[in-house]
C-alpha cells in the first residue's frame, strides 16, 4: 500500500509518518504543497491513500480533494487538521475519515482497518462532482442517466442536475464498464438500468427515455446496432 502525505507543517508530517511506519511497513510519500501532491499522484498512480490537511496555502485541502477524485475516484481520503467545524464538509466531499490533531496512534489503525474493509466491498462507481452553485457533491453511478461528451469534458445527467465533468466520454466508459452503461453513440453514454422506453427512428436509429425526467438520446446507426447485439435476446424491435 502506498500512502500521500499532503501537510504544510514538517513536524505534522514526520509525527504522521512516523505513527504509520509503527503500523506497518508502508511507501510514504510526503509534500508541503498542494500542487506538488498532484503531481506526485499522476507520477504514482499506485498511491491508495492520502492523508490531507484542509488548511493549506494556495489551495485548500477541500479543493485538493476534489482535484485529486477527480482524477483518482477510487483513492481514499483522510482529512487530519486541528478545525473540528469542516468536518460535515470533509464527508460530504467523500472523506473515509476526519482525524482531530493531535490524533493518535490508535486513530491512525482505525484509518487502516476502514480501508481495508471498504476495499474488500465490491460498491458503485462513484464520483465527486462540482455542482453550477459552487457547492460539492458526491454522486454514484446509479445516480446517472447518461453522459453526453462535451469536446474534452462531459456532461452527466442525474434527476436534479447537469454537471460538468472533467473527464472524456471515453474514459467514463473505462470507468462504467462494470456498472450497467452502454455507448450508443458517439456523444452519449446511457444507464440501461434507467432506460424506460426504446422506440426505433429513422436508420433504424434507437430512441431512448428514462425513467424519471423527460429528456431522451438517440444513438447513431452503430450504437443501435451494437445495443441490438448485445442484447439482441431481450430486445425486439
Amino acid at each position: 500500500m502506498k500512502i500521500l502525505i499532503v501537510e504544510d507543517e514538517k513536524l505534522a508530517i514526520m509525527r504522521l509518518k512516523r505513527l504509520i511506519e509503527e503500523i506497518g511497513n508502508y511507501e510514504i510519500l510526503t509534500t508541503e504543497s498542494s500542487e506538488e501532491a498532484l503531481y506526485l499522484l499522476d507520477k504514482n498512480p499506485d498511491i491508495d491513500i492520502v492523508f490531507l490537511d484542509i488548511k493549506m496555502p494556495n489551495m485548500s485541502g477541500i479543493e485538493l480533494a476534489y482535484k485529486i477524485l477527480t482524477k483518482r475516484d477510487n483513492i481514499f481520503i483522510v482529512f487530519q487538521t486541528a478545525y473540528e467545524e469542516h468536518a460535515l464538509e470533509a464527508f460530504q466531499i467523500g472523506a473515509i475519515d476526519y482525524l482531530l490533531k493531535p490524533y493518535t496512534l490508535e486513530d491512525i489503525k482505525k484509518v487502516f482497518n476502514r480501508v481495508e474493509k471498504l476495499r474488500s466491498i465490491k460498491q458503485k462507481t462513484k464520483f465527486m462532482v462540482k455542482l453550477f452553485s459552487g457547492d460539492y457533491k458526491i454522486i454514484s453511478s446509479d445516480d446517472i442517466f447518461y453522459i453526453k461528451a462535451e469536446l474534452k469534458d462531459s456532461l452527466i445527467r442525474t434527476k436534479e442536475d447537469y454537471i460538468y465533468y472533467p473527464l472524456s466520454i471515453s474514459k467514463f466508459q473505462e470507468k462504467l464498464k462494470n456498472d450497467n452503461f452502454i455507448r450508443v453513440h458517439k456523444s452519449y453514454l446511457i444507464n440501461i438500468d434507467k432506460i424506460s422506453i426504446i422506440r426505433t427512428t429513422i436508420q433504424s436509429k434507437l430512441i431512448f427515455k428514462f425513467e424519471g425526467i423527460n429528456d431522451m438520446v438517440i444513438s447513431s446507426k452503430e450504437g443501435a446496432k451494437y445495443f441490438r447485439e448485445i442484447f439482441k435476446n431481450k430486445y425486439h424491435d
